[in-house]
Parts: structure tokens; C-alpha cells; sequence
């Protein structure tokens, strides 16, 4: 996987440093990264933000030898007399056309044209790496922080930060904070092997001194408010029961409709460990036989059995993808 990517060479990012620290005072201290100060709060502060400031960022992802463009853009709408501040972004996938996702407060729409607006509950898009969003206290229930060194990524000085999986089968994550403002530049999906499963890398950052005005048809847009009805998970109206799960992974509420290739779904489990979300369904047995993909940092298992075939799709390696699938009886 390439290891360097052009950054926006534009005044945009270096003459906003201001700003961003200006908007950083708020919660926090304005020196920069190389004033000694804990991983963690460095970490809090990138989150802090990523939530109060008024920024249009391009990033990459890249995996499995594929790159996507996204522009993510951000903005706070100022409290008014009794009615308090809200968040509102817009997510546009910038290669071709696919869903666009909008966020405001703590619902998130997905709209694909010519289809309903889906919403949700959540308070950040899923689609962004979780961990710039997870409270601290839930990552350091997962990671080790752990000083690295200081590099420049493209042109600006940056601080790496290595988030160490506390327990097995979990990868871990490299990310790297603009040593001057603390916005986050690059982050890694790092396997086992130390091999980099995916990267999330910023290439064009400018923050607005005020509301922008790509957001502004979102103050008001009559968008759905009622999220997607969700159900507790449940295994009682099936015989199969899933007798072991990855450490720190528990059931969780799951979707009310689970989209298989197959109409016909014998038993399904949404499992999460608070940052990851791990999906198992069992359908009637296919005859095409076990399978094996992945997707980045992502694996999908099809375990082929004679009854039925077990499905995992999960941000975990294969190994334990096949030992939870096993584990359906």
C-alpha cells in the first residue's frame, strides 16, 4: 500500500492553525503537541475538534488496492436564546455517485436518489473512523496508548500515536496528529503482522471562521425524524445458539431487517465491543460451499455446513471469524 499521499500544498491548513486553536481553547490548552501532554489528551483533544469546528476536509480511504475520495463538511450552528447549538455535517462520496449521508444532532440520513431517506440514531456517521469519535474512556478500555515518533506527512509535522490492542484479535491503530493544531492527519488499521489494512488520510483541510454556507439548507430541511425501529436480539424463536463470542464482544440491538441472498434467515447476532460491530446470520444451507473474503480490515466468512451456512462479517482477522462461526450450534 502506497505510503505517502499529496497534501493540499494551499494556504488552507497552515493558515487556519489560528483558528483551530483558537476553537481548541474552549475545552482545552492552545500549545501545540510537542508541549508534553498524555496520548490520551491528545486524542481528546482531536475529538474536541473534529466536534466544534466549522472545517471542509478531503479525505482518502484506501484498501485493498482501492482509494476513495470523500468531502466531509462540518459546521456548528450557534446556540440561540433557549434553543442550544447543533451539529450538522454532510458526507458526499467525491467518485461517482453513491449515498450521501447528512448528520444533524443525533440523526444520521443516508439518501441514495430515487430511494427513501433512511435515518438513524447515532451522534457521528459511521462511515468515519470510530475512534476519532469513541468517548476516551471506552478506547482506553481497549487500547494502550503509546508515544511514536514525530514525521512529516506531507509537508506537515505530525505526531504518531500507536493504539495498542489491550487482548487478541482486535487490530490495532497508528494515528498521526497535526503537530501543530492537533487535527487528526492519518490513521492506520494495523494487523498482526504490522501490515496496514486500511488508511484514512486527510489531503485538503480548510476551516471557516463561521457557519458554512453548504450546510445551511440543513438547518431546516424537512428531513424524517423518526429513527430505523430497532429490536432487542434474540435467539428464541430459533434452536441455534451462538456458545462463544470474541473477548470484550457482547449481543447487542440489531436492525429489524438483516439483507441476506437468501430470503430465508434462521438466526442472526449483532455483537459490538463498544468501537466494533461484528454481524453473524445462519441461513439454510446453500451448496456453494465455504468462502473466504477480505475487504481491508473487514473479513467475510461464509462457513458452509450441511444444514445450514454460517455467515460473519466482521473488522476481525479470519481465524476468529471461523472460530465464531464453529460456534453456532
Amino acid at each position: 500500500m502506497q505510503a505517502a499521499l499529496l497534501f493540499a500544498a494551499s494556504s488552507s491548513f497552515g493558515s487556519m492553525a489560528g483558528s483551530m486553536q483558537e476553537s481548541a481553547t474552549q475545552s482545552q490548552p492552545s500549545e501545540s503537541l510537542s508541549v508534553p501532554h498524555s496520548q490520551w489528551q491528545q486524542i481528546e483533544r482531536a475529538q474536541a475538534l473534529l466536534k466544534s469546528l466549522n472545517f471542509d476536509l478531503s479525505f482518502v480511504q484506501m484498501k485493498s488496492n482501492q482509494l476513495t475520495t470523500y468531502r466531509w463538511l462540518h459546521g456548528v450552528v450557534p446556540a440561540q436564546g433557549s434553543t442550544p447549538s447543533v451539529e450538522l455535517e454532510r458526507l458526499i462520496l467525491q467518485d461517482g455517485v453513491g449515498t450521501e449521508t447528512i448528520r444533524r444532532g443525533d440523526r444520521v440520513y443516508y439518501t441514495v436518489p430515487g430511494a427513501p431517506t433512511t435515518v438513524t440514531l447515532n451522534h457521528f456517521i459511521r462511515e468515519l473512523p470510530t475512534l476519532l469519535f469513541l468517548p476516551s474512556h471506552e478506547l482506553q478500555r481497549l487500547y494502550d496508548a503509546i508515544p511514536g515518533s514525530s514525521i512529516a506527512i506531507s509537508g506537515r509535522p505530525a505526531q504518531l500515536i500507536r493504539l495498542s490492542a489491550r487482548v487478541a484479535g482486535r487490530y490495532d491503530y497508528w494515528i498521526w496528529l497535526d503537530a501543530q493544531t492537533g487535527f487528526p492527519l492519518r490513521i492506520d488499521t494495523i494487523d498482526q503482522n504490522n501490515q496496514v489494512l486500511e488508511r484514512w488520510q486527510a489531503v485538503h483541510l480548510q476551516v471557516k471562521p463561521e457557519f458554512q454556507a453548504e450546510l445551511a439548507d440543513l438547518v431546516a430541511a424537512p428531513l424524517p425524524e423518526q429513527p430505523v425501529r430497532i429490536h432487542k436480539t434474540s435467539g428464541a424463536s430459533s434452536p441455534l445458539q451462538l456458545r462463544w463470542m470474541p473477548q470484550g464482544y457482547t449481543t447487542v440491538e440489531q436492525p429489524d431487517t438483516v439483507l441476506t441472498r437468501s430470503s430465508q434467515l434462521l438466526a442472526s447476532w449483532l455483537l459490538s465491543d463498544g468501537m466494533h460491530q461484528v454481524s453473524v446470520f445462519v441461513q439454510p444451507a446453500s451448496g456453494l460451499g465455504s468462502q473466504l473474503l477480505r475487504d481491508g480490515a473487514t473479513t467475510i466468512l461464509v462457513n458452509a455446513g450441511e444444514q445450514h451456512d454460517v455467515t460473519v462479517i466482521c473488522p476481525i482477522p479470519p481465524e476468529l471469524a471461523q472460530q465464531l462461526a464453529m460456534a453456532v450450534e
